[in-house]
Protein backbone atom coordinates (compact mmCIF):
# COMPACT_ATOMS: atom_id res chain seq x y z
CA UNK A 1 0.00 0.00 0.00
CA UNK A 2 2.76 2.50 1.26
CA UNK A 3 4.06 1.80 -2.89
CA UNK A 4 1.24 2.20 -4.37
CA UNK A 5 0.70 5.85 -2.62
CA UNK A 6 4.07 6.44 -3.24
CA UNK A 7 3.08 5.80 -6.85
CA UNK A 8 0.06 7.73 -7.22
CA UNK A 9 2.15 10.95 -5.51
CA UNK A 10 5.12 10.11 -7.92
CA UNK A 11 2.61 10.43 -10.37
CA UNK A 12 0.80 13.62 -9.57
CA UNK A 13 4.52 15.40 -9.81
CA UNK A 14 5.62 14.04 -12.75
CA UNK A 15 2.31 15.30 -14.29
CA UNK A 16 3.04 18.82 -13.36
CA UNK A 17 6.44 19.19 -15.36
CA UNK A 18 4.78 16.29 -18.07
CA UNK A 19 1.80 18.35 -19.36
CA UNK A 20 3.24 21.81 -20.36
CA UNK A 21 5.29 19.67 -22.73
CA UNK A 22 2.20 18.58 -24.79
CA UNK A 23 1.19 21.84 -26.75
CA UNK A 24 -1.50 24.24 -26.15
CA UNK A 25 -4.64 24.79 -27.48
CA UNK A 26 -5.02 28.06 -26.69
CA UNK A 27 -3.77 30.47 -23.67
CA UNK A 28 -5.18 29.17 -20.62
CA UNK A 29 -6.30 26.02 -22.07
CA UNK A 30 -4.17 22.36 -20.81
CA UNK A 31 -3.96 19.78 -23.30
CA UNK A 32 -5.62 16.57 -21.69
CA UNK A 33 -5.03 13.76 -24.62
CA UNK A 34 -6.08 11.24 -22.15
CA UNK A 35 -9.94 9.83 -21.35
CA UNK A 36 -11.77 10.49 -18.36
CA UNK A 37 -14.01 8.29 -16.02
CA UNK A 38 -12.69 4.82 -16.58
CA UNK A 39 -14.78 1.87 -15.60
CA UNK A 40 -13.74 -1.57 -15.71
CA UNK A 41 -16.13 -4.04 -15.20
CA UNK A 42 -17.08 -8.38 -15.62
CA UNK A 43 -19.91 -9.63 -18.06
CA UNK A 44 -19.40 -12.86 -17.92
CA UNK A 45 -16.31 -13.93 -19.48
CA UNK A 46 -15.94 -10.77 -20.98
CA UNK A 47 -14.16 -7.04 -19.60
CA UNK A 48 -15.66 -4.71 -20.34
CA UNK A 49 -14.14 -1.06 -20.06
CA UNK A 50 -16.01 2.25 -20.60
CA UNK A 51 -14.48 5.92 -20.30
CA UNK A 52 -15.33 9.40 -21.39
CA UNK A 53 -14.16 10.99 -24.37
CA UNK A 54 -11.57 13.49 -24.48
CA UNK A 55 -11.88 16.42 -26.61
CA UNK A 56 -8.11 16.25 -27.46
CA UNK A 57 -7.60 13.01 -28.76
CA UNK A 58 -8.33 12.62 -32.59
CA UNK A 59 -6.33 9.35 -33.10
CA UNK A 60 -8.23 7.00 -31.07
CA UNK A 61 -7.33 5.49 -28.17
CA UNK A 62 -4.67 2.07 -27.43
CA UNK A 63 -5.93 -0.09 -24.81
CA UNK A 64 -3.41 -2.12 -22.24
CA UNK A 65 -3.52 -4.36 -19.94
CA UNK A 66 -0.72 -5.04 -17.00
CA UNK A 67 -0.10 -7.45 -14.00
CA UNK A 68 0.88 -4.12 -12.35
CA UNK A 69 -0.35 -0.18 -11.75
CA UNK A 70 1.36 0.85 -15.04
CA UNK A 71 3.71 3.58 -15.14
CA UNK A 72 6.75 4.92 -17.38
CA UNK A 73 9.31 2.31 -15.95
CA UNK A 74 6.97 -0.73 -16.64
CA UNK A 75 5.35 0.32 -19.32
CA UNK A 76 7.38 -1.92 -21.56
CA UNK A 77 5.39 -5.03 -20.09
CA UNK A 78 2.51 -3.94 -20.60
CA UNK A 79 -0.06 -6.06 -23.33
CA UNK A 80 -1.59 -4.33 -26.05
CA UNK A 81 -5.45 -5.42 -26.57
CA UNK A 82 -6.35 -3.11 -29.30
CA UNK A 83 -7.39 -0.11 -30.34
CA UNK A 84 -10.92 1.90 -30.52
CA UNK A 85 -11.73 4.82 -32.69
CA UNK A 86 -12.03 7.93 -31.23
CA UNK A 87 -15.88 8.73 -29.69
CA UNK A 88 -16.18 5.07 -29.35
CA UNK A 89 -16.26 5.38 -25.56
CA UNK A 90 -15.56 1.61 -25.14
CA UNK A 91 -13.93 -1.63 -25.04
CA UNK A 92 -14.74 -5.16 -24.63
CA UNK A 93 -12.27 -7.97 -24.25
CA UNK A 94 -12.23 -12.09 -23.24
CA UNK A 95 -9.74 -12.83 -21.78
CA UNK A 96 -8.00 -16.84 -21.94
CA UNK A 97 -7.13 -16.54 -17.82
CA UNK A 98 -7.95 -15.46 -14.51
CA UNK A 99 -4.84 -13.58 -13.30
CA UNK A 100 -5.47 -9.88 -12.46
CA UNK A 101 -4.53 -7.12 -14.85
CA UNK A 102 -4.79 -3.32 -14.43
CA UNK A 103 -6.71 -2.93 -17.52
CA UNK A 104 -5.65 1.28 -19.10
CA UNK A 105 -6.40 3.39 -21.66
CA UNK A 106 -3.84 5.59 -23.72
CA UNK A 107 -4.57 8.73 -26.28
CA UNK A 108 -2.88 7.61 -29.28
CA UNK A 109 -0.56 10.40 -30.86
CA UNK A 110 -1.49 11.89 -34.86
CA UNK A 111 0.73 9.79 -37.40
CA UNK A 112 1.81 13.73 -38.14
CA UNK A 113 2.80 14.26 -35.07
CA UNK A 114 4.45 11.42 -34.35
CA UNK A 115 8.19 12.61 -35.25
CA UNK A 116 9.32 9.04 -34.44
CA UNK A 117 8.45 8.77 -30.53
CA UNK A 118 6.16 7.12 -28.48
CA UNK A 119 2.69 6.17 -30.13
CA UNK A 120 0.40 6.98 -27.19
CA UNK A 121 0.36 9.62 -25.01
CA UNK A 122 1.67 7.61 -21.81
CA UNK A 123 0.05 9.58 -19.04
CA UNK A 124 -1.00 7.16 -16.26
CA UNK A 125 -3.84 9.03 -13.99
CA UNK A 126 -5.70 6.91 -11.18
CA UNK A 127 -9.50 7.00 -12.12
CA UNK A 128 -8.73 8.91 -15.65
CA UNK A 129 -7.81 6.25 -17.29
CA UNK A 130 -6.05 3.85 -15.28
CA UNK A 131 -8.03 2.23 -12.21
CA UNK A 132 -7.29 1.67 -8.91
CA UNK A 133 -7.65 -2.14 -8.56
CA UNK A 134 -6.60 -4.76 -10.82
CA UNK A 135 -9.64 -7.02 -11.85
CA UNK A 136 -9.87 -10.75 -12.62
CA UNK A 137 -11.95 -12.98 -13.92
CA UNK A 138 -14.12 -15.75 -11.35
CA UNK A 139 -12.36 -19.26 -12.08
CA UNK A 140 -14.54 -21.01 -14.49
CA UNK A 141 -13.84 -23.03 -17.53
CA UNK A 142 -12.37 -21.29 -20.24
CA UNK A 143 -14.18 -20.87 -23.27
CA UNK A 144 -13.55 -19.87 -26.54
CA UNK A 145 -11.56 -16.69 -26.88
CA UNK A 146 -13.32 -13.57 -28.62
CA UNK A 147 -12.11 -10.79 -30.19
CA UNK A 148 -11.85 -8.01 -28.54
CA UNK A 149 -14.14 -5.07 -29.98
CA UNK A 150 -14.58 -1.69 -29.65
CA UNK A 151 -18.49 -0.84 -28.32
CA UNK A 152 -20.21 0.59 -31.34
CA UNK A 153 -21.62 3.76 -30.52
CA UNK A 154 -24.49 5.49 -33.10
CA UNK A 155 -23.52 9.27 -32.82
CA UNK A 156 -26.73 10.27 -34.36
CA UNK A 157 -28.84 8.30 -31.68
CA UNK A 158 -30.95 11.36 -29.62
CA UNK A 159 -34.23 11.37 -28.07
CA UNK A 160 -36.78 13.78 -29.66
CA UNK A 161 -39.85 13.61 -28.20
CA UNK A 162 -41.96 12.28 -25.42
CA UNK A 163 -45.50 11.87 -24.55
CA UNK A 164 -48.04 10.57 -21.97
CA UNK A 165 -51.70 9.92 -22.01
CA UNK A 166 -54.34 8.44 -19.84
CA UNK A 167 -55.53 5.03 -21.38
CA UNK A 168 -58.44 3.19 -19.46
CA UNK A 169 -57.22 2.73 -15.86
CA UNK A 170 -53.21 2.66 -17.42
CA UNK A 171 -50.78 5.69 -18.46
CA UNK A 172 -49.36 5.33 -21.77
CA UNK A 173 -45.47 6.63 -22.28
CA UNK A 174 -44.15 7.16 -25.70
CA UNK A 175 -40.69 8.16 -26.66
CA UNK A 176 -39.61 9.36 -30.25
CA UNK A 177 -36.08 8.23 -30.97
CA UNK A 178 -33.36 8.24 -33.81
CA UNK A 179 -31.03 5.68 -34.15
CA UNK A 180 -29.76 2.95 -31.86
CA UNK A 181 -30.13 4.44 -28.51
CA UNK A 182 -30.12 1.18 -26.56
CA UNK A 183 -31.92 0.65 -23.76
CA UNK A 184 -34.04 3.16 -21.68
CA UNK A 185 -34.66 4.01 -17.97
CA UNK A 186 -38.78 5.09 -17.41
CA UNK A 187 -38.69 7.12 -14.17
CA UNK A 188 -41.94 8.52 -12.72
CA UNK A 189 -42.49 11.43 -10.40
CA UNK A 190 -45.26 13.21 -8.07
CA UNK A 191 -43.02 16.40 -9.16
CA UNK A 192 -41.72 17.85 -12.50
CA UNK A 193 -38.24 16.78 -13.28
CA UNK A 194 -35.96 19.39 -14.54
CA UNK A 195 -32.59 18.37 -13.68
CA UNK A 196 -30.54 15.34 -12.99
CA UNK A 197 -30.66 15.57 -9.40
CA UNK A 198 -34.35 15.26 -9.28
CA UNK A 199 -34.38 11.46 -10.53
CA UNK A 200 -33.27 10.69 -7.06
CA UNK A 201 -36.22 11.45 -5.79
CA UNK A 202 -38.28 9.86 -8.56
CA UNK A 203 -39.62 5.92 -8.79
CA UNK A 204 -37.64 4.01 -11.29
CA UNK A 205 -40.91 2.78 -13.16
CA UNK A 206 -38.76 0.58 -15.86
CA UNK A 207 -36.24 -0.55 -18.10
CA UNK A 208 -37.64 -1.22 -21.16
CA UNK A 209 -35.48 -2.25 -24.99
CA UNK A 210 -35.95 0.64 -27.95
CA UNK A 211 -37.54 -1.61 -29.91
CA UNK A 212 -40.49 -2.15 -27.19
CA UNK A 213 -42.78 0.62 -27.99
CA UNK A 214 -44.79 2.44 -25.72
CA UNK A 215 -44.48 1.79 -22.17
CA UNK A 216 -47.58 1.19 -19.99
CA UNK A 217 -48.28 2.19 -16.36
CA UNK A 218 -50.62 1.77 -13.66
CA UNK A 219 -49.72 3.51 -11.03
CA UNK A 220 -52.16 4.96 -8.27
CA UNK A 221 -55.77 6.84 -9.55
CA UNK A 222 -55.84 10.53 -8.76
CA UNK A 223 -52.55 11.14 -8.37
CA UNK A 224 -50.71 14.00 -10.75
CA UNK A 225 -47.24 12.35 -12.34
CA UNK A 226 -44.81 13.50 -14.59
CA UNK A 227 -42.48 11.28 -16.51
CA UNK A 228 -38.37 10.98 -17.63
CA UNK A 229 -36.78 8.63 -20.00
CA UNK A 230 -33.48 8.75 -20.10
CA UNK A 231 -30.75 6.43 -22.18
CA UNK A 232 -29.65 2.98 -20.26
CA UNK A 233 -25.70 4.06 -21.57
CA UNK A 234 -25.85 7.95 -20.07
CA UNK A 235 -26.58 6.85 -16.65
CA UNK A 236 -23.46 4.28 -17.25
CA UNK A 237 -21.53 7.29 -18.24
CA UNK A 238 -22.75 9.95 -15.60
CA UNK A 239 -23.44 12.05 -18.06
CA UNK A 240 -27.34 12.20 -17.54
CA UNK A 241 -29.52 15.72 -19.49
CA UNK A 242 -33.37 16.43 -19.08
CA UNK A 243 -34.85 19.13 -21.51
CA UNK A 244 -38.46 19.46 -21.17
CA UNK A 245 -40.68 17.82 -23.78
CA UNK A 246 -37.49 15.59 -25.20
CA UNK A 247 -37.21 13.37 -22.42
CA UNK A 248 -39.67 14.62 -20.12
CA UNK A 249 -42.90 15.43 -19.65
CA UNK A 250 -44.09 18.91 -19.04
CA UNK A 251 -47.75 18.27 -18.21
CA UNK A 252 -48.70 15.67 -15.58
CA UNK A 253 -51.37 13.04 -16.33
CA UNK A 254 -53.44 10.80 -13.68
CA UNK A 255 -55.66 8.38 -14.00
CA UNK A 256 -58.98 9.36 -12.72
CA UNK A 257 -60.26 7.55 -9.68
CA UNK A 258 -63.16 5.40 -10.11
CA UNK A 259 -64.05 1.55 -10.66
CA UNK A 260 -60.84 0.48 -12.51
CA UNK A 261 -59.23 -2.29 -11.53
CA UNK A 262 -55.88 -0.73 -11.79
CA UNK A 263 -53.59 -3.26 -13.66
CA UNK A 264 -55.68 -6.32 -13.16
CA UNK A 265 -57.47 -8.30 -16.43
CA UNK A 266 -61.55 -8.56 -15.93
CA UNK A 267 -63.06 -11.50 -14.86
CA UNK A 268 -66.23 -12.66 -14.19
CA UNK A 269 -67.72 -13.56 -11.25
CA UNK A 270 -67.91 -17.97 -12.08
CA UNK A 271 -64.12 -17.43 -12.67
CA UNK A 272 -63.48 -18.88 -9.01
CA UNK A 273 -64.04 -22.84 -9.03
CA UNK A 274 -66.16 -23.94 -6.01
CA UNK A 275 -65.85 -25.04 -3.07
CA UNK A 276 -64.19 -21.71 -3.05
CA UNK A 277 -67.10 -18.71 -2.38
CA UNK A 278 -66.81 -15.67 -4.35
CA UNK A 279 -67.77 -11.79 -3.55
CA UNK A 280 -69.49 -9.70 -5.81
CA UNK A 281 -68.97 -6.18 -5.79
CA UNK A 282 -72.05 -4.45 -6.58
CA UNK A 283 -70.47 -0.67 -5.41
CA UNK A 284 -68.00 1.83 -6.99
CA UNK A 285 -65.05 3.22 -5.02
CA UNK A 286 -66.97 5.68 -4.16
CA UNK A 287 -69.93 4.31 -2.46
CA UNK A 288 -67.29 2.13 -0.29
CA UNK A 289 -66.06 2.74 3.07
CA UNK A 290 -62.44 3.40 2.92
CA UNK A 291 -60.44 0.14 4.97
CA UNK A 292 -57.94 1.11 7.82
CA UNK A 293 -58.92 4.94 8.76
CA UNK A 294 -61.26 3.67 12.01
CA UNK A 295 -60.11 6.26 14.65
CA UNK A 296 -59.12 3.54 17.41
CA UNK A 297 -59.09 6.36 20.17
CA UNK A 298 -62.25 6.45 22.60
CA UNK A 299 -64.67 8.86 22.62
CA UNK A 300 -64.63 11.46 25.19
CA UNK A 301 -67.29 11.34 28.05
CA UNK A 302 -68.22 12.99 30.84
CA UNK A 303 -67.71 11.34 33.88
CA UNK A 304 -70.02 11.29 37.15
CA UNK A 305 -69.62 13.45 40.20
CA UNK A 306 -68.45 10.20 42.26
CA UNK A 307 -66.15 9.05 40.28
CA UNK A 308 -64.20 12.77 39.27
CA UNK A 309 -63.94 12.72 43.42
CA UNK A 310 -62.70 9.11 43.77
CA UNK A 311 -59.95 10.46 41.15
CA UNK A 312 -58.96 13.40 42.89
CA UNK A 313 -58.38 11.14 46.17
CA UNK A 314 -56.60 8.85 44.12
CA UNK A 315 -54.08 11.49 42.82
CA UNK A 316 -53.98 13.85 46.03
CA UNK A 317 -53.23 10.52 47.99
CA UNK A 318 -50.92 8.57 45.13
CA UNK A 319 -50.13 11.83 43.02
CA UNK A 320 -46.38 12.77 42.59
CA UNK A 321 -44.56 15.97 43.39
CA UNK A 322 -42.29 15.71 40.79
CA UNK A 323 -42.85 16.35 37.23
CA UNK A 324 -40.95 14.17 34.75
CA UNK A 325 -38.89 16.14 31.76
CA UNK A 326 -40.24 15.92 27.87
CA UNK A 327 -38.27 12.97 26.12
CA UNK A 328 -36.27 14.05 23.23
CA UNK A 329 -37.83 13.56 19.82
CA UNK A 330 -36.78 10.55 17.98
CA UNK A 331 -36.67 10.75 14.56
CA UNK A 332 -34.55 7.74 13.06
CA UNK A 333 -31.81 8.64 10.48
CA UNK A 334 -33.09 6.92 7.18
CA UNK A 335 -36.45 8.67 7.23
CA UNK A 336 -34.36 11.89 6.61
CA UNK A 337 -33.25 10.61 3.57
CA UNK A 338 -34.41 11.25 -0.50
CA UNK A 339 -34.82 8.84 -2.91
CA UNK A 340 -36.97 5.58 -3.60
CA UNK A 341 -40.82 5.27 -3.96
CA UNK A 342 -44.42 4.09 -3.00
CA UNK A 343 -44.93 4.08 0.20
CA UNK A 344 -41.88 4.23 2.69
CA UNK A 345 -41.00 7.02 0.19
CA UNK A 346 -44.21 9.59 1.25
CA UNK A 347 -43.50 8.69 4.64
CA UNK A 348 -40.30 10.08 4.96
CA UNK A 349 -41.53 12.97 2.63
CA UNK A 350 -43.64 13.88 5.77
CA UNK A 351 -41.40 13.48 8.53
CA UNK A 352 -38.85 15.40 6.36
CA UNK A 353 -41.12 18.05 5.10
CA UNK A 354 -43.00 18.84 8.49
CA UNK A 355 -42.46 16.64 11.26
CA UNK A 356 -38.32 17.64 11.37
CA UNK A 357 -39.45 21.32 11.03
CA UNK A 358 -41.50 21.08 13.91
CA UNK A 359 -44.56 21.94 12.18
CA UNK A 360 -46.19 19.06 14.37
CA UNK A 361 -49.70 20.44 13.94
CA UNK A 362 -49.14 19.87 9.93
CA UNK A 363 -47.42 16.83 10.75
CA UNK A 364 -50.44 15.34 12.73
CA UNK A 365 -52.63 16.45 9.18
CA UNK A 366 -50.28 14.54 7.27
CA UNK A 367 -49.60 11.05 9.17
CA UNK A 368 -53.25 10.98 9.87
CA UNK A 369 -53.91 11.18 5.45
CA UNK A 370 -50.82 8.95 4.89
CA UNK A 371 -53.13 6.39 7.04
CA UNK A 372 -56.12 6.69 5.70
CA UNK A 373 -54.68 4.34 2.77
CA UNK A 374 -53.64 1.04 4.01
CA UNK A 375 -49.97 0.38 4.49
CA UNK A 376 -48.03 -2.24 5.98
CA UNK A 377 -47.70 -3.41 8.98
CA UNK A 378 -44.45 -1.33 9.40
CA UNK A 379 -44.67 1.48 7.99
CA UNK A 380 -48.02 1.94 9.86
CA UNK A 381 -46.92 1.14 13.11
CA UNK A 382 -44.11 3.96 11.95
CA UNK A 383 -46.33 6.55 11.18
CA UNK A 384 -48.24 6.12 14.05
CA UNK A 385 -45.11 6.26 16.12
CA UNK A 386 -44.25 9.80 14.60
CA UNK A 387 -48.11 10.87 14.64
CA UNK A 388 -47.82 10.27 18.17
CA UNK A 389 -45.02 12.41 19.02
CA UNK A 390 -46.12 14.89 16.75
CA UNK A 391 -49.68 15.13 18.77
CA UNK A 392 -47.73 15.21 22.08
CA UNK A 393 -45.60 18.27 21.30
CA UNK A 394 -49.28 19.84 20.45
CA UNK A 395 -50.79 18.71 23.29
CA UNK A 396 -52.90 16.01 22.02
CA UNK A 397 -51.88 13.53 24.75
CA UNK A 398 -55.10 11.14 24.63
CA UNK A 399 -54.66 10.98 20.72
CA UNK A 400 -50.72 10.39 21.41
CA UNK A 401 -51.41 7.95 24.02
CA UNK A 402 -53.09 5.73 21.45
CA UNK A 403 -51.44 6.20 18.78
CA UNK A 404 -47.68 5.32 20.89
CA UNK A 405 -49.71 2.36 22.69
CA UNK A 406 -50.10 0.82 18.92
CA UNK A 407 -46.87 1.49 17.98
CA UNK A 408 -44.93 0.11 20.90
CA UNK A 409 -45.18 -3.59 19.78
CA UNK A 410 -42.59 -2.56 17.14
CA UNK A 411 -40.69 0.39 18.77
CA UNK A 412 -41.28 -0.84 22.51
CA UNK A 413 -38.15 1.58 24.28
CA UNK A 414 -38.83 4.59 22.22
CA UNK A 415 -42.54 4.49 22.74
CA UNK A 416 -42.35 3.09 25.93
CA UNK A 417 -40.43 6.98 27.15
CA UNK A 418 -43.63 8.85 25.89
CA UNK A 419 -45.74 7.01 27.03
CA UNK A 420 -44.94 7.49 31.01
CA UNK A 421 -44.39 11.09 29.78
CA UNK A 422 -47.71 11.24 28.15
CA UNK A 423 -49.68 9.23 31.19
CA UNK A 424 -47.72 11.85 34.20
CA UNK A 425 -49.44 15.04 31.99
CA UNK A 426 -52.59 13.52 31.74
CA UNK A 427 -52.46 12.31 35.27
CA UNK A 428 -51.70 15.86 36.27
CA UNK A 429 -54.88 17.39 33.95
Amino acid sequence: MNAFRSTIATLVVALAFVVPLFPQQAEGTVFAPYPSRIRVGVRGREIVMTWEDSPDVTAGYAVYRHTKFPEASNFDAAELLGYAETGTKGFIYAPKDEKPYYYFVLGRVPPASADGGPAEYRLFIPLRNVPMEPLTLSPADASSVVAATPIPVDRKARLSGILSRTDGDSIVVSIDVSGDIGRLVVYRSTSPMKTATSLLDAALAAIVEQSAGPYRDYPVPGVDYFYAIVPERDLVSGKVTLEAGVNTTITPVSIQAGTFRVGLPSSGIASRSMPLPYLVLTRGFEDARPVGIDDPTPRLRTLSAETEKAIANLMTALGSKTRSGRPPLTIFPDDLKSGGGGEAYALRSIVSGYFAKGAYAEATRQFTLYLSLPRSEKNAALARFYRGQAQAMTGAYREAFFDLLQAQETYYLEASVWIDYILEELRRK
